[in-house]
């Protein structure tokens, strides 16, 4: 008998002819929700598809999802050997099942029935399991969350939940964590997410302290790496008024955690605006050992900024990792006393743990979240997303979703 292991990844089952783009719409968002996919279009070439299935048995599963389209009544080769393979295993109670229906009846409801018309079995009757109509993002996003909640909720570990992400680099594998984020990669020619990794990974942030809560655990283990704004957004899901203790590990295996004791020098500088005086206030964060990044100082000056500061480390070496919490605390007070009640337009240059510790802080605070776009030419600061912590629907409030001049913008409630 297969064992199921807990932490592999979950099977995607559909139909070619109708169904390529939603599975592979389903495969980021599950992705993006921390639930690692096996997916045919990533992992076989053409002209294998026979093979699939006994490829992922024998790989290892801990779950699948069901995608039903109106063409499944014709494939033969889900209702006579994926489907039973999987109802198999779902015997297994660490085996998680679920079904995303795309079928509607004559009112246009969701059709409960669809699936064991479309495809009939002997052992079990489709529709005893969890149905969830995938008609649209919002649908597949509410699929994810409920794979996700049902993956942590065996995976906890001395009342600490892992999640490790990664969004710089198209890793479509993944560690062995309860929750393994992955983003869809920049596109071709670029370096920054994608909108469509937005469009991912906001219903995430906004179902994550539900994810952590259904795990029973108070305390979240962060690893791997990703971009600022997505590290910043990330915080921001688990706002320090949230009550769970967060841990941040950076890629060399450092726990950016300590005392509130040990403090490291900044220099703050303002650079002269004609902007209005009512407008947005620029910040830039340059906390790295590099030389001075001057892109922030052009690109503040050409737009309409109420002023505009610089905060940077006073001596150009690492910063310990002990010091980030009296750091992230000295940070925040200086951003909240620059801002006011305005805006804030935060662009970065800092490690990792610290955009998510900064995050964790921003509670009260409004902040449109930039990246360097060092593939641009001339390379330049792409706005990214908006965020607020706190926030009922999630933190992120909108993000761009395309990268010309005017940026258009979609609202994530």
């Amino acid at each position: 008998m297969t064992h199921i292991h807990d932490l592999d990844p979950i099977f995607l089952s559909y139909r070619h002819s109708d169904g390529d783009a939603l599975a592979e719409r389903a495969a980021w968002v599950l992705r993006a929700h921390g639930v690692p996919v096996w997916h045919d279009q990533t992992h076989l070439p053409p002209g294998r598809f026979q093979r699939r299935l006994q490829e992922a048995l024998d790989s290892g599963l801990s779950g699948a999802v069901l995608l039903v389209t109106k063409d499944m009544a014709h494939s033969s080769f889900v209702r006579e050997l994926e489907l039973p393979n999987l109802l198999r295993l779902e015997a297994d109670s660490a085996f998680t099942f679920a079904i995303g229906n795309t079928i509607t009846d004559s009112d246009g409801r969701l059709d409960y029935g669809a699936p064991d018309r479309l495809l009939p079995q002997e052992t079990a009757a489709l529709s005893d399991f969890d149905q969830f109509a995938v008609f649209d993002h919002a649908g597949l996003a509410r699929l994810a969350s409920e794979m996700a909640v049902r993956r942590v909720r065996r995976a906890a570990v001395d009342d600490r939940l892992h999640l490790d992400i990664q969004t710089r680099a198209p890793a479509l594998g993944t560690r062995k964590a309860p929750l393994a984020t992955r983003t869809r990669p920049p596109l071709r020619d670029t370096s920054v997410p994608p909108a469509d990794a937005w469009k991912d990974f906001a219903p995430f942030l906004s179902d994550l302290p539900r994810i952590v809560q259904s795990a029973g655990v108070q305390h979240l283990h962060i690893t791997g790496g990703a971009h600022l704004s997505m590290a910043f957004a990330l915080g921001a899901a688990l706002p320090t008024t949230s009550g769970l203790t967060v841990t941040v590990t950076d890629q060399d295996g450092t726990e950016w955690t300590g005392a509130e004791t040990q403090t490291v020098p900044l220099v703050q500088s303002a650079i002269p605006l004609d902007g209005p005086p009512d407008g947005p206030v620029a910040v830039y964060l340059d906390l790295v050992p590099a030389p001075p990044n001057k892109g922030f100082r052009h690109y503040a000056k050409s737009h309409a900024y109420a002023h505009a500061v610089e905060i940077a480390v006073a001596e150009r070496e690492p910063i310990p990792a002990e010091a980030a919490p009296a750091l992230v605390t000295e940070l925040r007070q200086r951003i909240g006393e620059i801002a006011g009640s305005r805006h804030i337009h935060l662009f970065m240059r800092v490690p990792f743990p610290l955009a998510v510790m900064l995050g964790r802080t921003s509670n009260t605070l409004r902040v449109t979240l930039y990246e360097w776009e060092r593939e641009a030419e001339p390379p330049t600061y792409l706005e990214m997303a908006t965020v607020s912590a706190g926030r009922s629907g999630g933190p992120v409030v909108s993000w761009t979703t395309d990268r010309s001049p005017s940026q258009a913008k979609v609202d994530s409630a």
